[in-house]
């Protein structure tokens, strides 16, 4: 039997084995095999061979079968073989091979991307699993992630054909550079993935000659330059402990590390990169999140914030913690998936989970908070705030609760509004018209704190937790909270110094003028349905003390 299909790369050869010689003899009948297929286009019967025959010598008797592509065009052939010796093929014969052969279409192209006339990713993954569960130890494999740089702009620039002609052009040059063992599958849009049986540094010298040879891919399109260029991971397959998505997870961390780097380039996964460690991380814990995320895996909990003067009974003040529930039932604090999610742009899904979860809790006490002096504040993302639908879905949220806007303060950090200052200057305002409270958070660190503090109507600055735990030892830390407190004092502004974690802390910043603390020396986190139940008996208590400002702030990310 030959299965010979040029544009997939596929070539194979299966003979009865009596014959070592034969499967030769075959292999090189291949030619003339496909060119049968694609002049007669319909099974052919060769029963006995010409003795001038195309085929030489060949001692058997042939049944070729053409292989059609949905669009009509023959692809490659499917022959079968008897014994010369061996009874005929018939007609019989020709129609079942027929049938074959629209079968064997049919898993070709359910298994191979017409694009690239690779894999398809599922194909890739069944083949990639078989190397790993047949592998005896004794061969080494190396995965690549490729990612052609800036596909977009060639669309953008060329057209969609142009760029699905580079696609094209690149499966092309993979499939014609492969070493014997090795195959590749294009996973998505613009990004494929290989499995070379090599060393890692033979993995990253193919790497290196795929990229050069994608540069050459560029053509002159009338005046203009078409540039290719791929970045490409390289990491080693870890058949031992079978972890086939761990090894494509690193070769993809160092195919992101390259096109950061600069594009154009290959890196190697190596696990003593701390940066590329890092990424790594990201990417196991993002596919966590968005599972997370899809199943509601997450919880808000609540930590107590005390005013560093006045009554033992003034009203406390609670922080809304973020935790994440893992698949198995761990809880999951922000430290382990922020910075997945912001590497990865789910932050703005995370933020409007929070705004709704914070909503759903509260509004069956809505009758019980009215009139009181109690806000609290839901903290948001830089890229929630880039989000042009987000201001205006995060008002829609709050005018839908029913909830009086005074009880909602909403939290930036100083980056984020740095960083997108009219934005922020503007959602700033529209929330303060309808009677919402604003807080910057992380202040103190940026180099233009003061500068943009007199434009922004906030009503609360949170102190950076960094000059709070040196506050102890290091005096210039400490006259930084004394002044931000002066200033905002002077500007009628609440201060919260976080990360109040010992009690020597906590008496020190008491001194500096800071209105209200937190941390685990004032309270440990409790989940908010535990504190919403409580409510009645602290918003009592509250009521027989003198009236101060209360902030319960609700975060993603401390």
């Amino acid at each position: 039997m030959a299965l010979i299909v040029p544009g997939k790369s596929i070539a194979m050869v299966r003979t009865n084995g009596k014959r070592p010689a034969d499967t030769q003899l075959v292999a090189r009948a291949h030619r003339h095999l496909l060119s049968m297929a694609q002049m007669r286009r319909q099974p052919v019967i060769i029963n006995k061979l010409a003795a001038n025959s195309a085929f030489g010598i060949l001692p058997y008797r042939i049944l070729s079968c053409p292989l059609h592509s949905v669009a009509g065009r023959t692809m490659g052939v499917l022959a079968l073989f008897r014994e010369e010796l061996g009874e005929n093929f018939t007609e019989r014969d020709a129609r079942l091979g027929d049938i074959l052969a629209r079968k064997t279409v049919g898993v070709i192209e359910s298994s191979y991307d017409a694009l690239s006339g690779l894999y398809m990713r599922p194909a890739f993954e069944h083949r990639v699993r078989a190397v790993v569960a047949n592998n005896n130890g004794a061969r080494h494999w190396s995965a690549l992630y490729v990612d052609v740089d800036q596909l977009h702009v060639i669309n953008d620039n060329f057209g969609m054909h142009v760029g699905d002609g580079v696609l094209g052009r690149l499966g092309e040059l993979v499939r014609e550079r492969l070493p014997p063992g090795g195959f590749g599958a294009r996973i998505s849009g613009d990004r494929f993935a290989l499995l070379l049986p090599t060393q890692l540094d033979d993995a990253e010298q193919f790497a290196e000659a795929l990229r050069l040879g994608a540069e050459q891919l560029g053509t002159m399109h009338g005046d203009a330059r078409l540039y290719v260029s791929i970045s490409v991971g390289v990491a080693l397959l870890d058949t031992e402990a079978g972890e086939l998505m761990h090894s494509l997870a690193a070769a993809e961390t160092a195919c992101k590390a390259a096109k950061d780097r600069g594009r154009n380039r290959v890196e190697v996964y190596q696990s003593n990169d701390l940066s590329l460690v890092r990424r790594f991380a990201d990417i196991n814990i993002a596919a966590q999140l968005r599972e997370a995320i899809d199943a509601g895996r997450f919880r808000l909990d609540a930590q107590l914030i005390l005013p560093f003067a006045g009554s033992e009974n003034a009203r406390p003040h609670y922080e809304l913690l973020l935790r994440m529930i893992d698949d198995e039932g761990k809880t999951r604090g922000p430290d382990r998936f922020m910075s997945a999610a912001n590497r990865y742009q789910l932050m703005p899904v995370i933020d409007r989970w929070v705004i709704d979860k914070a909503i759903e809790l509260l509004k069956p006490h809505a009758q019980l908070l009215a009139g009181k002096a109690v806000s609290f504040a839901i903290n948001f993302s830089g890229q929630s705030l880039n989000d042009e639908t987000f201001p205006d879905l995060l008002l829609e949220r709050i005018a839908a609760s029913g909830l009086d806007p005074e009880l909602f303060c909403f939290e930036l950090t100083e980056n984020a509004t740095v960083g997108s200052i009219a934005r922020a200057e503007s959602l700033i305002r529209r929330l303060r018209r309808i009677g919402c409270g604003v807080a910057l958070d992380d202040f103190g660190t940026g180099f233009s704190s003061l500068s943009y503090l007199r434009q922004l109507p906030v009503t609360m600055l949170k102190i950076d937790g960094s000059f709070v735990r040196d506050v102890l030892k290091d005096p210039r830390a400490e006259s930084m909270v004394r002044a931000i407190a002066q200033m905002a004092r002077s500007m009628s502004l609440a201060t919260v110094a976080e990360y109040v974690e010992t009690e020597e802390i906590r008496t020190r910043i008491a001194t500096l003028g800071v209105d209200y603390g937190q941390g685990f020396a004032i309270g440990r986190p409790l989940p908010l349905v535990d504190v919403l139940e409580e409510l009645p008996v602290i918003v009592a208590a509250s009521a027989a003390a003198h009236a101060v400002d209360e902030t319960v702030i609700v975060r993603t990310h401390a």
